[in-house]
């Protein structure tokens, strides 16, 4: 299960499209999801939104990540420049709170997925 707590609920942007989603990797994680795989994403109050199954994963630096990832997101004007600002400041902040540093070879995993499953409407 994903929950995602930011008064911008990611869940706006993930139900009813396939897209991908970016996310850190440090210290110690689940299991990564793999090809195939199925998530329920929760909202801020815990309620589950929707099912997505894994279509992709990749793992790479912070650095490394492909404009054509950061255009499949499709956050801002869906230029790697703004994908990086923002993620860059968003992880950075993340990682203040814990004893890792976060930094350009920061592991990033890059998953794409589809919603197989809708369970409320989030609008």
């Amino acid at each position: 299960m994903y929950s995602f707590s930011n008064k911008r609920d990611r869940t706006q942007l993930a139900v009813g499209v396939s897209k991908p989603y970016t996310y850190i990797l440090g210290g110690e994680e689940d299991p990564l999801p793999q090809s195939g795989d199925y998530s329920v994403i929760l909202n801020s109050k815990d309620e589950a939104v929707c099912v997505i199954q894994t279509t992709k994963t990749t793992v790479v630096p912070f650095d490394e990540v492909s404009k054509e990832h950061a255009y499949k997101e499709g956050e801002g004007d869906r230029s790697l420049a703004y994908w990086r600002d923002v993620h860059e400041d968003f992880f950075a902040e993340e990682f203040a709170e814990t004893e890792l540093e976060f930094n350009g070879q920061t592991s990033i995993l890059c998953e794409e997925f589809k919603v197989v499953y809708r369970a409320i409407d989030v609008n």
